[in-house]
């Protein structure tokens, strides 16, 4: 047919967003379902903490230029790695920058904080939105709870609760900071050593290997 004329490229280009975008909605319902009956397991390995905040940004990089938004990484040239399944922190990390640039304006600023602190490794993910009122605060990590809070984001409101699951998967547990005007901050904090998930122990996590976390 030969090459694509510019309108045809575009047309092309929206249509590979919006499959892809459909794609990672469909994974997250599966995902969810996986972990509700217990057959999603955990696959423990050695996770740079820096190469995997970097590698969920690339996935989002057309958006953070459409909407003129800048990301400061916030963490020690020599923060090292962590025991974690890599492939779902690249997941939460992914979900919480996409949360972050649907909820921020043009112009704005959003940072990722990675620290360790004794027995513990934490992300912050924080932005300068509109920030979350009380009454919604309270079910944003409830499924198929979305809210648009007056900005273009839109979403079929799993994002924060695959976030919290995959957290907990991990034996971890997350925060949230918020205040309308204020902006948002999640926390997600993980175990230093990776070990069996206390809620339902159904993880392959205890035969991670004894590796050590640096």
């Amino acid at each position: 047919m030969g090459p694509l004329n510019p309108r045809q490229r575009e047309y092309a280009s929206h249509i590979m967003r919006s499959s892809a975008a459909l794609l990672a909605i469909l994974n997250d319902i599966l995902d969810l379902a996986s972990i509700d009956t217990g057959s999603l397991e955990l696959v423990p390995e050695l996770v740079d903490i820096r190469s995997t905040i970097e590698a969920a940004l690339r996935g989002l990089e057309d958006r953070l230029a459409e909407s003129s938004l800048q990301v400061l990484i916030e963490a020690p040239e020599d923060i090292g790695s962590f025991v974690a399944d890599g492939k779902r922190v690249r997941q939460i990390l992914f979900n919480l920058l996409s949360n972050a640039v649907g909820f921020s304006s043009p112009g704005q600023s959003i940072q990722v904080m990675a620290r360790k602190t004794p027995g513990e490794v934490v992300f912050e993910v924080r932005d300068q939105g509109r920030g979350i009122p009380p009454e919604v605060k309270a079910r944003v990590f409830e499924r198929f709870e979305s809210h648009t809070l007056g900005t273009r984001h839109r979403g079929v409101g799993l994002g924060l609760a695959i976030v919290r699951s995959f957290v907990e998967l991990h034996g971890g547990r997350v925060e949230l900071t918020s205040a309308p005007g204020a902006g948002t901050t999640v926390t997600c904090i993980f175990p230093h050593e990776h070990h069996e998930s206390p809620s339902n122990g159904r993880s392959n996590a205890q035969a991670a290997p004894s590796l050590a976390a640096e």
